[in-house]
């Protein structure tokens, strides 16, 4: 037999035993080498796991800052003008002070929000949302919501938010320093971003993220991120699904962009490591989840920031 032949015969074994495999249910595409996770996937989970964390805690908080400025400033049943324009509504029942502007433990709270800004320049609400206050003193609180298509439109990003959520906050004041800790605890959030007029949805689910910003003076100087998250999304041509975990605390200027940090994203068949520093975020992927790193690629953290949803 010749050395063409011989090739020839392989060729027309390969692909019976591929038929074989297709028709018996084995074989799929995403357990075959060649589809494994490649550089669009591996930048867009990058991208995403740098901007959509931090930037749905952060919707979280402006939640809970809108909401203790309505109560401290109207009352329940009555249409309240928010300071920095748009309007709020909400009803309060339980609890023992009802009627104080705070938000007290055990009182519980329905709020409809109508482009409410609590100050300009702040974000802009939209949507419906009840609170439950867990706990709730000077410096800490701790609430259980449950949002229903709230919108949440901040500087370089719009956010929708349904689902239910454990917030905690925490303040430690040190002089002109505010130290502010925000921790972010959910089972499950649909949320929709439109960002640059692209509207994407995605799926998070696991979520325990922690925030720590720190103001002087009033001013955001920066903040840390830290903790773990799964994001699901469904994009033609981009579906991927990837359980995001902080290598330890990742640093943001005031501007919100990535300074430094470590990220490890595990996918069903494959592991993505991402690390930032002076601008330059380097990607590594890791094919198979084997400890082998098959592809290292280099971005700068502006541009990836720019990818994401």
């Amino acid at each position: 037999m010749t050395p063409s032949t011989v090739r020839h015969t392989l060729r027309c074994v390969a692909l019976v035993a591929a038929a074989c495999l297709s028709a018996c249910g084995g074989g799929t595409e995403s357990d075959t080498p060649q589809n494994n996770v490649g550089s669009q996937t591996a930048q867009s989970v990058s991208a995403n796991t740098l901007v959509l964390g931090p930037d749905s805690v952060s919707a979280n908080v402006a939640v809970l800052r809108t909401a203790q400025a309505v109560v401290a400033s109207g009352q329940a049943t009555t249409t309240i003008a928010c300071g920095g324009g748009g309007t709020a509504r909400f009803t309060v029942s339980g609890g023992t002070s009802l009627f104080n502007g705070l938000l007290d433990a055990g009182e519980r709270y329905s709020m409809l929000f109508d482009n409410c800004r609590v100050s300009a320049g702040a974000e802009t609400l939209s949507g419906l949302m009840s609170i439950d206050v867990i706990s709730a003193s000077a410096n800490e609180m701790t609430l259980q919501t449950s949002t229903q298509g709230i919108v949440v439109a901040r500087p370089h990003r719009t956010l929708t938010l349904n689902g239910s959520s454990i917030i905690s906050q925490s303040t430690v004041t040190n002089g002109t320093t505010v130290t502010t800790t925000n921790r972010w605890v959910s089972p499950q959030i649909a949320l929709t971003s439109l960002h640059n007029a692209n509207l994407s949805s995605l799926s998070f689910s696991n979520v325990d993220l922690t925030t720590t910003s720190t103001t002087v003076n009033g001013v955001l100087t920066g903040s840390t991120s830290s903790g773990t998250l799964t994001i699901t999304v469904a994009w033609p041509g981009n579906s991927w699904s990837a359980t995001i975990a902080t290598q330890g605390p990742a640093s943001y200027d005031a501007n919100g962009v990535a300074t430094q940090g470590s990220w490890l994203m595990t996918l069903p068949h494959d592991r993505i490591g991402l690390t930032v520093a002076a601008g330059l975020a380097t990607v590594v992927l890791d094919n198979g989840a084997n400890g082998s790193i098959e592809h290292t690629f280099f971005f700068s953290v502006l541009a990836l920031i720019a990818a994401a949803a």
